[in-house]
């Protein structure tokens, strides 16, 4: 016999998931158009004996991904649903006036002719992982042209790869 979560803890779990926060929760007052805080839900396992689900909570400032992961944390808790918070993800709040990046502006420059793009974007994981372990860092990132990121047919501008590396040789000769 197939064995369900009962009436009422199903009642619990889609009350739950239905109030809980998803999507864009701040845009960026320093950065127009750039999203500073946003959550969405992952995985979702339900079993006759209860379940589980994981929300990925990212910002470009700490305090502010902490405070929606104890959001999500203090409303499954009033349904009386244990949750945990782990794998905080550090933000990583760019610099405009960094050195690093006027370098990398300079290089691209010299490399293909024109300005570079410059383009704050609500991703920047790694960044936020190396600058919380090296506080004070000057950090950049760039790289390939992707298309539709993170989702079946996900793909890769090849063309782009090759731009990538002649810049960060570039970088890389201009900082010796």
């Amino acid at each position: 016999m197939l064995e369900l979560l009962s009436p009422a803890d199903q009642g619990v779990w889609l009350a739950s998931l239905h109030a809980a926060p998803h999507g864009v929760r701040r845009m960026s007052r320093q950065f127009p158009g750039v999203v500073e805080t946003s959550d969405n839900l992952g995985m979702v396992a339900l079993t006759a004996s209860g379940g589980s689900c994981n929300f990925m909570v990212r910002s470009l400032l700490d305090s502010a991904s902490m405070a929606l992961a104890d959001e999500v944390v203090s409303l499954f808790a009033l349904s009386g649903t244990v949750a945990v918070k782990a794998g905080h993800y550090p933000g990583w709040a760019p610099n405009p006036d960094s050195r690093l990046l006027s370098l990398c502006q300079a290089a691209y420059r010299r490399e293909f002719g024109s300005d570079s793009r410059v383009q704050v974007i609500h991703a920047g994981l790694e960044c936020g992982i190396i600058g919380a372990k090296y506080l004070g860092l000057d950090i950049v990132s760039f790289g390939p042209t992707i298309r539709g990121a993170h989702a079946p047919g996900e793909a890769v501008e090849i063309e782009s790869v090759g731009r990538c590396w002649q810049l960060l040789r570039a970088i890389l000769a201009a900082v010796e």
